[in-house]
């Protein structure tokens, strides 16, 4: 039997393999502030609006992976929140003045590639050695009525306090003054997720701060936790870039992976024990009715709402939760055959220098038959689907 700590030191060097330099989180920290700080310029169309400027998404939560391919972009995501009544102005007309600010931005600071309007937010790109492009999103925030039923449905107030309505292209309304926005919480998500994660990682962050790099526990952003819950998120995201490489249209998105990783979290101190306990966990939280998996922080939004206007991408998600168990329980094989190199680059597309492999040489060597990694999973449409285990309603 494989010791735990060998499959560790292998899960750790693929970590070491995929994570982006600490570098690359301050300087996305720096276009965040960069950004914000433009916004709440005296000249700003926008800030008699007190603009809130908070990043979002992996930057932020510290889950970021290095891109499969060289030809993607990093993802950066920021919202901007401007104190601004729902029924003041359209969704139309707050985006636009919003987008005019973007777009001077981009100008202002020599960007070639011209501003790119999504459905609910604007995109900037950056080209300079770290390649990515930033989603800023303007909202507002959400009226009392929507907050206190938010937290009637079981959310502590703190967070739903930071509830905000949004703006969509697609909304029936976009045009029109109403109150019928739609409602999100990304601020409230990402203080949730800290709070997962910040429990478990008290050591390094009393660390941080004792070497004065951070003024107080608090003070240290989720990029430096670096707990075995992040790390897990990691993998199964490089699993999943690596599983859907030729369509990651498909493929489960990540807020779904980091919502049902942190759920299934309860604290292991090893990486692999980490990442087999949330894999056997995750599938738990995932609701048989709408909202399937909802924002814990706003429970009516549901990450998985695409599921139902496509449910190729449910099928995908089952399908792709299966082959990362199945490859989970395959790590120590790994370990003990032949193949191991082969089998990492097959699961994770990392690629092992001798330095990494040098241990797991000496130890495949005292161990005499081979075993080879079975074929990839051919997984039914017909996928199983634990409900009606630990479903949260």
């Amino acid at each position: 039997m494989i010791e735990n700590s060998a499959v560790n030191a292998l899960l750790q060097s693929i970590v070491e393999a995929i994570e982006i330099p600490q570098s690359y989180y301050e300087k996305a920290v720096a276009r965040h502030r960069s950004l914000g700080e433009w916004l709440c310029r005296p000249e700003s169309s926008v800030a008699a609006f007190a603009p809130v400027v908070v990043p979002q998404g992996s930057f932020r939560y510290g889950t970021v992976v290095r891109p499969l391919l060289a030809t993607h972009k990093y993802d950066l995501d920021n919202v901007t929140t401007l104190q601004v009544a729902k029924t003041q102005m359209s969704q139309k007309e707050l985006k636009t003045l919003y987008g005019a600010e973007i777009k001077a931005y981009a100008i202002a600071h020599k960007m070639t590639d011209p501003v790119e309007e999504r459905n609910r937010c604007w995109r900037l790109f950056y080209a300079d050695e770290f390649s990515f492009h930033l989603d800023a999103l303007p909202c507002v925030p959400e009226d009392q009525q929507v907050v206190d039923a938010i937290v009637k449905s079981g959310v502590p107030a703190r967070l739903a306090a930071l509830a905000v309505a949004i703006t969509d292209k697609r909304h029936p309304q976009y045009e029109q003054i109403s109150g019928a926005l739609f409602s999100s919480n990304p601020r409230g998500f990402a203080a949730w997720f800290e709070e997962c994660a910040r429990s478990w990682a008290l050591p390094r962050l009393r660390e941080l701060v004792k070497s004065n790099l951070y003024a107080s526990v608090e003070d240290v952003p989720a990029y430096e936790f670096k707990t075995p819950l992040q790390q897990a998120i990691q993998l199964l995201k490089r699993h999943r870039d690596v599983m859907f490489r030729t369509n990651l249209t498909v493929a489960p998105i990540s807020m779904i992976i980091t919502n049902l990783a942190a759920h299934a979290y309860t604290g292991e101190a090893d990486l692999y024990t980490a990442l087999t306990n949330i894999v056997e966990k995750m599938t738990h939280f995932v609701r048989s009715e709408r909202p399937r998996v909802p924002n814990p922080a706003n429970p009516a939004e549901d990450y998985a709402d695409k599921w139902s206007l496509n449910p190729g991408l449910e099928r995908y998600f089952w399908q792709w939760h299966t082959q990362a168990r199945a490859d989970l329980k395959r790590l120590p094989a790994f370990i003990s055959g032949e193949t191991l190199l082969r089998d990492v680059e097959r699961t994770f597309g990392v690629t092992l220098g001798e330095e990494e492999l040098r241990p797991y040489a000496i130890d495949r060597a005292q161990r005499a038959p081979a075993i080879v990694r079975a074929p990839a999973l051919v997984i039914p449409a017909s996928t199983p689907r634990p409900w009606g285990h630990g479903e949260r309603k």
